[in-house]
């Protein structure tokens, strides 16, 4: 494997703001998954059918992606339930805390 390779594999999801019917099947798919939340290979599947207006979907082809994701900690799943549930474990809410800025070590910035 060579860096560029790598690169590519190792670096974080791309979540696009939109669903684009002329984007690859990767870019529609994390959008399918982050729009759900949390979903099964089948729902998300079935969710980016819905998206997608009926197109047929090359669905092993995105089952194939939700694990490689998983096995590269792109998405996390939720063993808990069978099938298993792909996340993105994104934040949804804006944190509300403070820093104080005489706490914080000198040239940490």
């Amino acid at each position: 494997m060579n860096d560029q390779e790598f690169r590519e594999l190792h670096q974080p999801l791309h979540v696009p703001a939109h669903y684009d019917a002329s984007a690859a099947l990767k870019e529609n798919l994390a959008y399918a998954l982050a729009d759900l939340g949390e979903g099964t290979a089948d729902e998300v599947i079935a969710h980016l059918h819905e998206l997608s207006g009926g197109d047929d979907i090359e669905r092993e082809h995105a089952c194939e992606l939700l694990e490689l994701w998983y096995k590269n900690g792109m998405v996390t799943v939720n063993e808990e339930t069978k099938p298993r549930k792909y996340n993105l474990h994104k934040i949804t809410q804006a944190n509300s805390g403070s820093v104080n800025p005489r706490l914080i070590e000198p040239g940490v910035d």
